[in-house]
């Protein structure tokens, strides 16, 4: 029995280890995913509408989307981005933390899109993104990849004013490297 016990705790404690080994940092490279749009579009970070420019995720559950409009409507308005050319923003919905049913969910989104046709907003069904980068639930979080998928920024809740900043810069910074 203490054995099993043992057994039970190491196993615990290398499932626990490895969920920290995969949370994003700053300067390593992202893994990639697989999701699709509320039109049954694939993307992924090799797609070809975010190949060889600097993408931001707004990633956040249903109940939090709004929680950071005030960066989105920032860095729409933000001088020095070159949105067409070699920087890309998109919205990552997760499907999974909503209690509404996934089919209003992908309505509300697909409404959504026709507002913003430009605008790239995916579905994570199944928290994908949130466990392999390491995203907080419940929250909005922010992060800035490079051409080359490596973090630049990551920030997990309400950016505040000194924040939007940063991140202004760093998507800046990164677009002209």
């Amino acid at each position: 029995m203490k054995k099993a016990l043992v057994f039970c705790a190491a196993i615990l404690f290398l499932l626990g280890s490895t969920a920290v080994a995969a949370e994003l940092k700053v300067g390593a490279k992202a893994s990639d995913f697989n999701f699709k749009d509320s039109k049954g579009k694939a993307y992924s970070l090799n797609s070809p509408e975010l190949a060889g420019k600097v993408v931001s995720f707004f990633y956040a559950d249903p109940g939090s989307k709004d929680m950071n409009n005030e960066a989105q409507a920032a860095l729409k308005a933000a001088p020095g981005i070159e949105r067409n050319t070699k920087y890309k923003g998109l919205g990552v919905v997760n499907l999974k933390a909503s209690m509404l049913p996934d089919f209003l969910l992908k309505k509300a989104i697909a409404s959504k899109q026709k507002e913003a046709p430009d605008a790239i907003i995916l579905m994570d069904p199944d928290y994908s993104m949130l466990n392999a980068w390491g995203l907080t639930n419940k929250v909005s979080n922010v992060i800035v990849l490079d051409k080359q998928r490596i973090c630049r920024y990551i920030y997990k809740g309400k950016l505040p004013k000194a924040e939007i900043d940063k991140l202004i810069n760093v998507i800046r910074e990164y677009q002209n490297k």
